[in-house]
């Protein structure tokens, strides 16, 4: 059992590939698991809680990130309920520190301004949640994402989440 949400894995919702022994049964089991633990309009309830749920991790399994385990197995119960044909024995629970809502939240505060998008001068390529819930990640310039100064600001205007800065590219389009 893992300690917490996996990361570098694909995001909510996305189809997982049959490769490395999971059969077409298993990946459409497993995505309607998904579909159901991801269903917003029971899982409201669960808003405070709810990180991210992960189609794929492991061919033919669901990985359902919380901040409570235990409140975690109770939406899984609620999905079980709602659409009786999924198949919990596919879902593992792992802890994760933040909320998708906590994350989100924190992003539209720092992004709260008109203009091209920035964060204390620099270049935001990327922002949004880490893939394991463990806090923000922002893609920037070369320059921002060796700058103290982006850090500093980034720990005042987040009030203790966690966040990883990184170098990325502009996109192009």
């Amino acid at each position: 059992m893992r300690a917490s949400c996996p990361d570098g894995v694909q995001a909510q919702g996305a189809a997982s590939p049959a490769a490395g022994g999971g059969t077409s049964a298993d990946i459409a089991q497993a995505q309607a698991l998904t579909q159901a633990v991801g269903d917003e309009e029971f899982n409201s309830a669960y808003s405070d809680i709810f990180g991210t749920v992960i189609d794929g991790y492991t061919p033919g399994r669901v990985a359902l990130c919380v901040t409570d385990v235990a409140r975690g197995r109770l939406l899984a119960q609620a999905a079980r309920r709602a659409h009786p044909a999924v198949d919990l024995s596919r879902l593992d629970i792992f802890p994760c520190r933040y909320s998708e809502g906590t994350l989100q939240a924190a992003v539209r505060g720092l992004m709260a301004h008109n203009g091209p998008p920035t964060i204390a001068g620099f270049p935001v390529y990327q922002i949004g949640p880490a893939t394991d819930h463990s806090g923000i990640e922002l893609h920037t310039s070369q320059t921002g994402s060796a700058s103290a100064a982006l850090r500093r600001y980034l720990t005042s205007r987040l009030g203790g989440i966690a966040f990883t800065v990184v170098k990325g590219e502009q996109a192009v389009g």
